[in-house]
């Protein structure tokens, strides 16, 4: 997070103040974005919806996301659940390389 300069924003602000499971969910996500972003760097490009928002709701509706956190890669797959290796065999196969 401090990478990214997302340590000191409005994105942990208030964090402690979710159940602590929560919390943990929120940094390994965090953890897994980044570590995401800095390996694959130019080759993937990462939105991230809350399923909450307008936009987010839209998304889980058109690709039938029924469980969070939910990867949507080039061409539809979805991979839902933190099985990164599957997440990170798929990314190979649409072209997205390490770097």
């Amino acid at each position: 997070m401090a990478q990214a300069g997302l340590d000191q924003g409005p994105y942990t602000r208030g964090l402690e103040e979710y159940p602590p499971e929560w919390q943990e969910e929120f940094n390994r996500f965090s953890d897994l974005i980044i570590d995401l972003s800095t390996r694959y760097a130019d080759t993937i490009l990462i939105r991230i919806f809350d399923p909450r928002s307008l936009q987010g709701l839209w998304k889980s509706i058109r690709y039938g996301v029924r469980r969070y956190p939910t990867f949507i890669v080039t061409g539809g797959q979805k991979i839902s659940g933190w099985d990164i290796a599957q997440l990170e065999q798929v990314l190979k196969q649409s072209g997205a390389v390490e770097q």
